[in-house]
């Protein structure tokens, strides 16, 4: 073996090496949980409680990556409203690829059986004002939306949430978790059924009727079925976690608007107490 030979195979050799070395301690790519709330009264305390790594703002809204229930988390404020909620979560999925969506916060009862301060895991939900209006009223239309699975556009009115993920908060026993008292009532955890939302805060009694005789709705926000859709797209699972703050239209005297403000506050810290325990059983 002549001497330029064996150093050229030495140098193959220690470039391999190389090369091998680098391979094994390239970090495994991460793939948290997204955990989404629209303002910043839904995510104190899923901020107070998670131990933050990171914080950052994105699109101009507050992200803080870290652990919550032993479980690798971004917690992000999406929002209010349809738009900046779609908006951050695709922008969130696209910068974290996570492996689930879970979105905690307020919203209105619709049915008679939620009352105020219930938690309410719908099984699917829906774009509410996605409608057309012509001589005979409002009738809901169908969205288009693209299915991975299919790799075609489809026409969509129910976007469900992920199986495993629904699955979980199903088993879930009510009496086990500490929810805190509204008033001298105990929430309860109500599982399945549909959830709505749209580009408005519901106020009216009529429209809450409407709501739950057109989609046997049970509850409403602003911005569930936006974050479903952007799911659904990306084929990403999702959860939402709505505690009840308000009636829609009201009970009794009070507006709903009044009940918010009364309500609001301990209807979020219960939906980020429920969102805790889910981490956990993960």
């Amino acid at each position: 073996m002549t001497r330029s030979l064996w150093y050229s195979i030495k140098i193959i050799l220690v470039f391999s090496l190389l090369i091998l070395g680098h391979c094994k301690i390239q970090p495994q790519p991460s793939h948290p949980y997204l955990v989404l709330y629209a303002f910043d009264a839904e995510g104190q305390l899923l901020m107070e409680k998670m131990s933050i790594i990171k914080s950052q703002k994105i699109l101009g809204r507050a992200v803080f990556t870290g652990m919550l229930s032993g479980k690798e988390i971004v917690l992000a404020e999406s929002g209010v409203g349809m738009t900046n909620a779609a908006m951050t979560t695709q922008k969130l999925i696209d910068d974290f690829h996570p492996k689930g969506v879970i979105f905690s916060g307020i919203a209105g009862a619709i049915d008679s059986t939620v009352h105020i301060g219930d938690i309410v895991v719908c099984e699917s939900w829906v774009t509410h004002d996605y409608i057309y209006h012509g001589a005979n009223g409002p009738q809901p239309n169908e969205i288009w939306v693209y299915s991975p699975s299919l790799d075609s556009v489809i026409r969509i009115s129910h976007f469900s949430v992920g199986d495993s993920m629904y699955k979980i908060a199903a088993n879930f026993d009510e009496d086990e978790i500490p929810f805190q008292d509204i008033g001298n009532r105990t929430p309860r955890l109500l599982i399945g059924g549909v959830g709505v939302s749209g580009n408005a805060f519901i106020d009216n009694s009529d429209k809450r009727n409407w709501l739950n005789t057109t989609y046997d709705a049970l509850i409403t926000d602003m911005e569930s079925a936006a974050v479903a859709q952007v799911c659904e797209v990306n084929n990403v699972p999702f959860i939402v976690f709505r505690s009840a703050s308000d009636l829609a239209g009201g009970s009794g005297s009070d507006s709903a608007r009044y009940e918010l403000r009364e309500f609001f506050k301990v209807a979020a810290i219960n939906s980020s107490i429920l969102v805790i325990k889910f981490l956990g059983s993960l």
